[in-house]
């Protein structure tokens, strides 16, 4: 084996630019599929760092009420639970909150954790500092106010403090002391939405958040955990939970009825909605394939690479061949060269994968409501090592393993007197087969890319609705600091007026959640004696609270009645403002529809439609026209709300006064969210320019590839076909003849690969038309560009070839034969 190595790489070295093709072109295949792994490990894969985190599981309901929706556990269920044999040693609950916190100069949004007081014992995390919760810290409502820091809050807010046990925050009003640290690298269950600055006992819950949620099997708000006991799978204990959770059905049917159980495999970061939704099969699905394509491309234009050169060293097998070497042996040396080109181009991978990992870390959307960024790592751990040298080995076997069969088969006598077979010479051969491949799979990949540039060129201009320019934006939450609904209105009411004295300011208002924001905020829209047409019709909408001058500020015109204002009070006529989809739909006419009345939930309240605003976007981008309507805030209060600022000024001029008016109204209410109009919208353009520039750079390499490949397999026939040519030539075949006769050959193989790669995207449309925004998953002009495109780049792949076929001068040619 030794000796097979010391031959090999003797043999690569001696052709540098055969070798620095190949490293290169597998380098940036193999780089690329280490970099998605890599950011699927970090976030899905990666285990918690707990004590092991095989044995955890996550757990969440289902109902067949509910639909596709999942649900969590109320408090007295999960006390239920824990009460029966369920093959869980431990059950663990959390849920994340925003919280204030008013030890600083100035008040801070920070994220917390509440969890029950097993959470650090039962997961089996050891805290570097101090503790973590005791037994007698979950047990009695209110008595016991501590909180656990996270590392990384604690090196920025802290410095570090070694002595920080035993010393208390303020948080939403409340002194708590802090009891530990959480180790570095800990950062809660949940993932995607938040990294929690803190943890607080679930007892303490009514202190930080408004109303009694300990009580009540209605309010579902835990996440919950386990940890099977030893012997125990995941089905048993499903099966077990599922015992209990019939159980509790039959006693408490209005809230408990027909849930169901489901355990998940829980010691890394994935989410329950993650897999119940799918989004970790279809996330990690599509990145797959994009990678996985480009590197079938890579391994095609590098096998094709093998075949020619195994053509080229046809003279020195057969010379092995004649001192003894075995077709083993043959391929054995083959194949080792092979191995340690692609060894070469996965180490090369490994530090390409890092440059690419950064550009990933830059397209990463930024979420709201944040401390710090996801804490994204692009260290390779040996998960990743792994992974590559698998990827590298399957790449070897996949572009050098034919390529040594047929190298192998050796024909001694043709070969030692320099005549050779005519690679890709067959109709179908190899290199024929393998252009046609590269041809399908850049298209396909082509296809993508310009399927998502696309919507992210429909994103950035689309009407929203609403004005892109002129607002800033800000969120306060008055529920942090214990606001009721009548105080809640009041500073609210109070708010507006203040910013309305602020100079440069033309209007403001409130919102939540704001069109666009990402909250599925919605309810039934039941109108005063509409008939259904049949029972399956959808009769829900969404939902949004807005203040005075909402419109006016957003710029939402309106195309009959008017707007929500002053009059619209808490004590005064339910009303709504419609868009025009609802009034078209249920009443024919935006005029027709003022006055009418429809309710929001059976057996609740008339509400009067005074208003109808022309539609928008009110989830995503690409979605078709949706049934939506705005209520007034003072008739349906909400404590966390978004405050919109029309205003010719920059936010940097406008914020520090409008930070001096709330910190009038209430010093210890912390603002955040700031951000103007361009730079919300670009949040929600930034997911379509990450699916552009990802799958955009791949099909450019993919690309890149095919035309190599394309000029190397026609390079090489034209090589191996001169003698054929010379003949043509002396027979009277002129030069164009010649150039018709290689692009011809060329190209058709070319365009049997595209037509093959149009029909695969074709199938593939209606899944990849469910992540594009204005824009079908078989967009013909899309389809129509990537065509012409791939066809003018392999036609300049083929020309210079052509040409050098058709300048062989004939005589010369024969005189050498």
């Amino acid at each position: 084996m030794l000796k097979d190595l010391r031959y090999a790489l003797r043999v690569l070295a001696n052709s540098p630019g055969f070798t620095a093709v190949v490293v290169l072109s597998l380098a940036l295949s193999i780089g690329a599929n280490t970099a998605i792994f890599s950011v699927v490990n970090a976030y899905l894969l990666r285990p918690m760092p707990v004590d092991d985190p095989d044995r955890l599981v996550a757990i969440y309901l289902t109902a067949p009420r509910w639909g596709d929706s999942i649900g969590s556990f109320s408090y007295p269920d999960l006390l239920d639970y824990r009460k029966q044999d369920t093959g869980l040693a431990d059950l663990m609950g959390s849920t994340g909150t925003p919280l204030s916190m008013t030890d600083g100069e100035k008040p801070e949004l920070i994220w917390g954790e509440i969890v029950t007081g097993n959470y650090f014992s039962g997961l089996g995390v050891h805290p570097i500092v101090g503790r973590g919760f005791l037994p007698d810290e979950d047990r009695a409502p209110g008595e016991k106010p501590v909180c656990v820091l996270n590392y990384n809050f604690w090196r920025r807010r802290f410095q570090s403090d070694p002595n920080i046990a035993g010393k208390t925050i303020k948080i939403n009003g409340h002194s708590f002391a802090i009891a530990g640290v959480a180790p570095r690298g800990f950062i809660g269950t949940t993932l995607f939405n938040f990294i929690p600055d803190v943890w607080i006992p679930v007892m303490m819950q009514q202190a930080i958040s408004p109303g009694n949620y300990l009580e009540g099997r209605g309010n579902r708000w835990i996440n919950l955990r386990g940890r099977l006991k030893p012997g125990v799978s995941r089905r048993q204990a499903e099966a077990a939970l599922n015992v209990v959770a019939r159980q509790l059905g039959k006693e408490y049917p209005q809230t408990d009825r027909d849930l169901i159980v489901h355990v998940i495999p829980g010691g890394a970061r994935t989410q329950p909605w993650m897999v119940a939704t799918g989004i970790v099969s279809a996330t990690t699905g599509i990145m797959a394939a994009v990678v996985i394509l480009v590197l079938l491309i890579a391994c095609a234009n590098v096998a094709n690479l093998m075949l020619a050169r195994a053509q080229s060293r046809a003279r020195e097998m057969a010379i092995r061949v004649a001192v003894g070497a075995t077709r083993i042996r043959l391929v054995r040396q083959l194949f080792t060269e092979s191995l340690l080109l692609s060894l070469a181009g996965g180490a090369l991978g490994i530090v390409l994968a890092l440059g690419f990992n950064e550009g990933l870390k830059s397209f990463y959307p930024s979420l709201d409501f944040q401390t710090a960024d996801l804490e994204y790592e692009s260290r390779l751990d040996p998960r990743i090592f792994l992974f590559t040298i698998f990827i590298s080995a399957v790449t070897a076997v996949a572009f050098g393993l034919v390529p040594a069969l047929r190298a192998s088969k050796v024909d001694q006598v043709s070969a030692i007197k320099g005549e050779s077979r005519q690679f890709g010479g067959a109709r179908f051969g190899s290199g024929n087969f393998l252009v046609m491949a590269q041809a399908a799979l850049s298209c396909v990949l082509l296809i993508c890319g310009g399927l998502f540039l696309r919507s992210m060129q429909f994103a950035r201009t689309v009407d929203p609705g609403f004005d892109r320019i002129g607002i800033t934006m800000f969120s306060v939450d008055l529920d942090l600091q214990g606001y009721d609904a009548a105080r809640g209105r009041i500073f609210q009411q109070a708010l507006l007026s203040r910013l309305g004295t602020i100079p440069g300011v033309d209007s403001a208002s409130i919102a939540f959640p704001l069109p666009l924001d990402a909250y599925d905020s919605s309810s039934l829209l039941l109108p005063e004696g509409y008939i259904p047409r049949s029972d399956r019709e959808d009769n829900t909408a969404g939902l949004s609270r807005v203040g005075p001058h909402y419109f006016e500020t957003m710029g939402t015109r309106l195309l009959a009645g008017r707007a929500v204002d002053e009059r619209d009070t808490a004590s005064s006529q339910h009303v709504a403002v419609v868009n025009e989809t609802i009034a078209r739909r249920y009443w024919q006419t935006p005029g027709r529809a003022i006055g009418h009345r429809f309710a929001a939930s059976r057996g609740g309240p008339m509400i009067e439609v005074i208003g109808v605003a022309r539609d928008g976007k009110y989830m995503t981008f690409g979605e078709p026209a949706t049934t939506y309507y705005f209520v007034p805030v003072a008739q349906n209060y909400q404590g966390r709300i978004t405050v919109l600022v029309r205003s010719k000024q920059n936010a940097d001029a406008l914020m520090p006064a409008i930070r001096q008016q709330v910190s009038a109204l209430d010093p210890a209410l912390p603002v955040f969210g700031v951000r103007t109009m361009p730079q919300f919208l670009n949040r929600l353009v930034s997911v379509y320019q990450m699916g552009a520039s990802l799958v955009g750079t791949f099909a450019v390499m993919a690309l890149l590839l095919a035309a190599v490949g394309i000029y190397g397999i026609l390079h090489f026939t034209v090589t191996r076909r001169t003698r054929e040519i010379g003949i043509r030539m002396a027979l009277g075949a002129r030069q164009g003849q010649v150039v018709r006769l290689v692009l011809g050959r060329s190209m058709l193989f070319v365009t049997i690969g595209v037509t093959l790669g149009v029909g695969i995207a074709l199938g593939a449309g209606p899944v990849t038309g469910k992540l594009l925004a204005g824009v079908r998953g078989t967009d013909p002009g899309t389809f129509s560009a990537v065509v012409l495109l791939f066809g003018l780049i392999a036609f300049l792949a083929s020309v210079i070839p052509a040409r050098r076929a058709s300048r062989v001068d004939p005589i010369r040619t024969l005189r050498y034969e």
